[in-house]
């Protein structure tokens, strides 16, 4: 969070100027539309414009029936953050090198933001989840041009590919023309929910569902690219 001093702040609105999220009203920063990209800090002329640090939120690591879980909560009304990924991904880090453990799995939120851009550094393979719809085959190619912009090798899996035959031909077919691999199709099923709302993997709560014999079968053909 930028912080201005008003001692040596001159009033000379350079700052207010630059700032894209319009943060700056009056020579004082609020402290909800700022952002932390301190261009007001790099360009003050004064260098009246400080940069503090404030907490998103908590890491922590976990012990589950499945192992070893580096995690994070966010404050109530916080934005996710890169470095609160960073974080988590380094606590993981750690925890496979003591463990003993060759796979990292890292669960990556949605979009090209910046906790996504955390969450592949350094990474082997990104597998990216689309659903058959126009929105989700648009944030597709985003989301592998964000990957092949940081050379790391694609997998697609299509979630609900019952729902929409057309659009997961489209799906499959802008793969195989740029010969990324389809590791894995899941069907609509309603077991998902269920097993969601009894707070259990799927796998786990109706393991012959049509959805878990799918996700079985698309771990067995990940294993064996990643192990």
């Amino acid at each position: 969070l930028a912080v201005i001093d008003p001692e040596r702040c001159t009033q000379c609105g350079l700052c207010e100027e630059k700032c894209r999220f319009n943060a700056i009203r009056d020579f004082t920063v609020d402290s909800v539309h700022c952002e932390g990209c301190k261009v007001c800090v790099i360009i003050c002329p004064v260098q009246a414009i400080d940069f503090v640090e404030r907490v998103c939120g908590h890491a922590y690591i976990s012990e589950t029936e499945y192992g070893p879980m580096s995690h994070a909560r966010l404050i109530p009304g916080m934005e996710n953050a890169g470095k609160l990924v960073s974080l988590v991904r380094q606590n993981a880090k750690k925890l496979a090198e003591e463990g003993g453990h060759e796979l990292v799995l890292v669960d990556g939120p949605p979009g090209i933001g910046c906790p996504v851009i955390a969450s592949l550094a350094d990474i082997d393979h990104g597998l990216v989840v689309v659903e058959p719809t126009l929105s989700g085959i648009h944030d597709l190619k985003r989301a592998l041009e964000l990957l092949n912009h940081f050379k790391v090798e694609a997998l697609v899996c299509i979630n609900k590919h019952d729902l929409n035959e057309e659009n997961t031909a489209a799906i499959k077919e802008f793969c195989s023309g740029e010969e990324i691999e389809m590791v894995g199709q899941i069907p609509f099923d309603p077991d998902v929910t269920k097993a969601m709302v009894d707070g259990r993997p799927v796998v786990e709560y109706a393991p012959d569902s049509p959805a878990s014999e799918a996700i079985k079968s698309m771990w067995e053909r990940l294993a064996s690219i990643l192990v």
